[in-house]
């Protein structure tokens, strides 16, 4: 006989998201609007090299994500924004989930 077991999802909240910039400066790639904050995230970078910041405005000090590569972490608390900003001339592409609660 089978045991049935529930798993509990303790994030209830998700958001996904896809951005690509569109000049040179910084930009807000994603508004939390499904939650209050977010505790997971989940994001790829495509397309070109770009720096990524939560809760700030990107700069050249932010998180460097080369393009094709990915980011993901657990127990990280992001509370209203993500912001990116391309490293060259190309524009870059953000694609990521965020989870949380609200």
């Amino acid at each position: 006989m089978y045991q049935q077991i529930e798993l509990s999802q303790p994030l209830r909240l998700n958001q996904g998201f896809t951005y690509t910039t569109t000049s040179g400066a910084a930009e807000t790639a994603v508004t939390l609007n499904r939650m209050n904050f977010a505790n997971s995230i989940a994001i790829v970078v495509e397309l070109a090299d770009a720096y990524i910041e939560f809760d700030r405005t990107a700069t050249t000090s932010s998180m460097l994500m080369p393009a094709n590569s990915a980011y993901t972490e657990d127990n990280i608390s992001i509370d209203s924004t993500i912001s990116i900003l391309r490293v060259g001339a190309a524009n870059a592409r953000i694609r990521g989930i965020l989870w949380g609660r609200s």
